[in-house]
């Protein structure tokens, strides 16, 4: 089996589990549910989970639904994200609440947050308790952190002083810790012991650091037809990014003002000058940012001694499409 029917066959069974929980009769409130899980997505979290799972030597039914789970946890965080980003591009469409409205939209995210654990219940249904308590508990606690990165998010647009340290903190929390819980989830409910749960989760961790500084990237360097949203949309809402921080840091007085002006503007041409500056001075530090956390992702997951060729493989492609993605 080569890698892409491999993913074809982990997309397609991971599809069915959540289309089959998705379904009532208020029509508004799951047709909003739906709409960014029916818009694409590159299902990287479903991927990494079930794999996991299979580097472990785990059953794929109890995978597919604990991977379902996953997806419509994190579809929740983006229609929340869009409504408080106020972003009005998503995936190429326009985002839930453009289209619903600001209250459907909170509803929908709400309900994938409660389909989300009713999933994940049945996905553990069987497992002894202390199994059981495992993937509950690692679940549950992610929400909880990307919450807590969300908020260090948003509370890093009011501050020009945001370090590196605190940027790798918040990414940690907003979308390395769903990485993260993909990757120990797979291994959990695949039967894994915990040293390999703990590798495996490591894994997911430095890969969701460095899938992130590469979005932080593409947000500067993507055009918007391949992005799928507004370019320059970090720059406008004055997202302290790597990027950012770096270029802060290294910028003369002059293009610091540029930079801060452009930061959080509504003025277009002051945030595309802002962007160029950045790009100009910070691009090649984030992208060797971005392949050191991939460099420590590959080595846990080179030190797992795996069950399956092809999981292992699996694991080492999606790692390195992370950093040579375009959108």
């Amino acid at each position: 089996m080569s890698i892409d029917q491999y993913f074809n066959e982990i997309v397609s069974n991971v599809d069915k589990e959540i289309f089959s929980y998705l379904k009532g009769d208020t029509k508004d409130l799951y047709e909003a549910s739906l709409y960014l899980l029916k818009a694409g997505g590159k299902r990287l979290r479903p991927l990494i989970l079930v794999a996991s799972s299979d580097l472990v030597g785990g059953e794929r039914t109890r995978a597919y639904k604990a991977a379902a789970a996953v997806e419509v946890l994190h579809n929740f965080t983006l229609i929340h994200d869009d409504i408080m980003d106020q972003d009005t591009l998503r995936r190429g469409k326009p985002t839930v609440h453009v289209v619903w409205g600001v209250p459907t939209a909170i509803l929908a995210g709400d309900l994938l947050h409660a389909k989300a654990f009713e999933i994940l219940n049945d996905a553990l249904r069987g497992l002894d308790g202390e199994r059981y308590f495992w993937a509950l508990s690692t679940f549950s606690r992610s929400v909880i952190v990307i919450s807590e990165g969300q908020a260090m998010d948003m509370e890093f647009e009011k501050r020009a002083d945001v370090t590196e340290a605190e940027y790798v903190e918040m990414i940690k929390r907003k979308t390395a810790q769903l990485f993260a819980c993909s990757s120990a989830l797979g291994g959990i409910v695949g039967g894994g012991d915990r040293g390999a749960v703990e590798k495996l989760y490591s894994f997911g961790m430095d890969l969701g650091i460095s899938f992130q500084i590469v979005d932080d990237i593409l947000g500067l360097t993507a055009d918007e037809r391949e992005l799928g949203k507004p370019v320059y949309s970090d720059v406008r809402e004055g997202k302290k990014t790597i990027l950012v921080i770096k270029a802060l840091e290294m910028a003369s007085d002059k293009e610091r003002k540029i930079i801060l002006e452009g930061l959080g503007s509504k003025d277009s041409e002051k945030v595309r000058a802002a962007a160029e500056i950045i790009k100009s001075l910070s691009l090649d530090y984030a992208y060797d940012m971005a392949e050191r956390y991939l460099d420590r992702a590959l080595k846990s997951l080179n030190s797992i001694e795996g069950k399956s060729e092809i999981a292992g493989m699996a694991l080492k492609y999606l790692a390195e499409f992370t950093v040579k993605r375009r959108k």
